[in-house]
């Protein structure tokens, strides 16, 4: 089956779908970009995971939405924004080493940009039929903080959250609300040299999630702020087990890999 593209909208956010063009895929992938991101930034991910696996090919359908905030405002044209990041903060950050103040933020933006996600993969799941236990979401820095604040914020229970990246924000609340999530798979991975997110408050969220039922797969990799080759392959391993339990539910799409 070939690999189609194409724009959707989902509750007013531009999204590139990827799938082999079948109506109801088994599993729905969505994954979401950083901040000074194009909204395309991750969409050659579904290609490399499908071209690199016949299975995945076969039952996943890979949505890439672009944030709503256009920062061509601010001298980034063709960048785009979950929500506004004050970077002179965050460097100022870096060179104390003190982080008690980013996990404790809730920064400007950050629920309403979770409430209009939220709702847009809800319309996903709607259109395409496809249940919480077979939705993965996830993306790379504020796209993953946005998909964390959504799992545990909207209490969503997914087959897989993907942190790339990312880092422990509104530590207090979120901890009340990991508390009462039953929990879920959890993909993290962050770079030791990373001097956008360093990875000490990432490593708080690694050790909140998994102190509430959290089931987390940590990969710690020297490099920077970015996505190496072997997570991507994790991921793809954990896309395949999924696909797997899901191909023994409905047999008759079974593919060989």
């Amino acid at each position: 089956m070939p690999i189609s593209a194409s724009i959707e909208s989902f509750n007013q956010l531009d999204c590139i779908v990827i799938s082999d063009a079948s109506e109801t895929p088994d599993l729905l992938v969505v994954l979401c970009h950083g901040f000074g991101a194009p909204g395309d930034d991750l969409a050659d991910f579904g290609p490399w995971l499908m071209q690199n696996s016949p299975l995945l090919a076969a039952r996943c359908r890979f949505v890439f939405p672009a944030a709503p905030l256009d920062l061509a405002r601010y001298g980034m044209p063709g960048a785009r924004a979950w929500w506004p990041i004050n970077m002179a903060m965050l460097a100022k950050l870096n060179e104390t080493q003190d982080f008690s103040q980013l996990t404790e933020m809730t920064p400007p933006g950050m629920h309403t940009a979770a409430e209009q996600l939220h709702t847009a993969i809800n319309q996903m799941q709607q259109r395409w039929q496809v249940p919480h236990n077979r939705c993965i979401i996830g993306g790379f820095s504020q796209g993953a903080m946005v998909t964390t604040c959504i799992t545990l914020r909207h209490q969503f229970q997914p087959a897989l959250l993907a942190i790339l990246s990312g880092t422990m924000l509104e530590k207090s609340d979120w901890t009340r609300l990991a508390k009462s999530h039953p929990g879920c798979p959890v993909l993290q991975s962050h770079g030791t040299q990373d001097t956008i997110l360093p990875i000490s408050p990432a490593l708080e969220l690694r050790d909140l999630l998994h102190s509430n039922r959290f089931t987390v797969d940590f990969i710690q990799f020297t490099g920077p702020h970015t996505i190496p080759t072997n997570v991507l392959q994790r991921l793809q391993k954990h896309l395949e087990d999924l696909s797997r339990q899901d191909a023994k539910r409905s047999p008759s799409r079974t593919t060989q890999n």
